[in-house]
């Protein structure tokens, strides 16, 4: 009986042992799993932070004036920031005849059409310089 209640006793640790060892080959694998998703989630971020640096530089580029790599806005710059306003519109055609205010606006949509940040618009009787959306200058004459 006694040689019994060893083999039992044996089995029994036996029993735990691969229990234990069956908990710490799930833990592992657990870790292993985790471990790649932490490397995937790593190059997913470096990946965006790429791109994110990169539009950076593109939009710092657009509006550097001593540089020409970027000349067409990038899709992170707002149109408003280099579109002329309805106000500004109103002010640039106000005076004109209705064919000067006609072919302004024109000329205005087409260049931003374009997606210029810098052009000249021009009739007859008077011309302007814009720059992002602004007047920077201009004159008129008879």
């Amino acid at each position: 009986m006694e040689q019994e209640l060893i083999q039992i006793f044996e089995m029994l640790v036996a029993l735990v042992a691969a229990l234990v060892a069956y908990w710490q080959h799930r833990q592992k694998t657990q870790a292993i799993v985790e471990k790649e998703e932490v490397l995937v989630e790593k190059e997913v971020a470096e990946a965006l932070q790429f791109a994110a640096e990169s539009e950076k530089e593109e939009v710092v580029s657009y509006f550097d004036p001593e540089d020409d790599k970027v000349t067409i806005p990038p899709d992170a710059v707002p149109s408003r920031s280099w579109k002329m306003s309805e106000e500004t519109k109103r002010w640039v055609t106000i005076g004109h005849t209705p064919e000067e205010q006609a072919s302004l606006l024109r000329q205005i949509a087409n260049a931003e059409d374009e997606k210029k940040m810098q052009y000249f618009i021009s009739v007859p009787t008077a011309y302007y310089e814009i720059e992002y959306g602004l007047v920077k200058g201009g004159g008129k004459g008879g």
